[in-house]
């Protein structure tokens, strides 16, 4: 009996140590290095006593160093800091409107950029037209590219919502970032 004790204790140890590596392993897999880096968003100017216009800002951002990540939180909802009298939810005309913003890593240094219309809501009460909108998420997509000359370049591509009939083409094709100067 003695013998049978020290087999499952051996045994018990192994399945313990193995099963602790698989575990340490795993959240390995998903750990990265958080990092507070800059992006661009186009914030809209509503809740403001400014006229109704897009702005695309440099927005500082905490995210992990997944370059897929850093790309779409373009899209992410953002709120500002804003004094007591304000309660603006969130400033991101893309988040607002629904727009999302998919990444995937093609090549090295390559990316496709999807810019997915499907379920975006009207713009009438922002006073701005759709077309404005995605030529705001273009200028923050190429400002925030600009600002990591590390990610390369993308290939955009907008998914409209089914029986749109705008010519979406002059906002969509290939971007290279350009060295940002210091």
């Amino acid at each position: 009996m003695n013998i049978f004790h020290r087999s499952l204790n051996v045994f018990m140890n192994r399945c313990i140590r193995i099963a602790m590596l698989s575990l340490a392993l795993a959240c390995g897999a998903f750990a990265s290095t958080r990092v507070i880096t800059f992006i661009y968003q186009p914030l809209t100017t509503l809740g403001t006593d400014q006229d109704a216009e897009i702005v695309v800002t440099k927005i500082p951002v905490l995210t992990n160093t997944v370059e897929e990540n850093l790309i779409a939180h373009i899209a992410s909802s953002n709120r500002l800091l804003q004094d007591a009298t304000a309660d603006v939810p969130d400033s991101n005309l893309l988040s607002l409107l629904r727009i999302r913003i998919e990444a995937e890593l093609v090549d090295r240094k390559h990316f496709k950029v999807t810019l997915d219309l499907r379920d975006m809501l009207p713009t009438d009460d922002y006073d701005v037209t759709p077309l404005q909108v995605v030529a705001g998420a273009v200028k923050a997509l190429r400002a925030t590219f600009d600002e990591h000359p590390g990610l390369g370049s993308y290939e955009l591509h907008i998914r409209a919502k089914e029986g749109d009939k705008t010519d979406w083409s002059k906002h969509t094709g290939r971007y290279t970032s350009k060295k940002k100067k210091r």
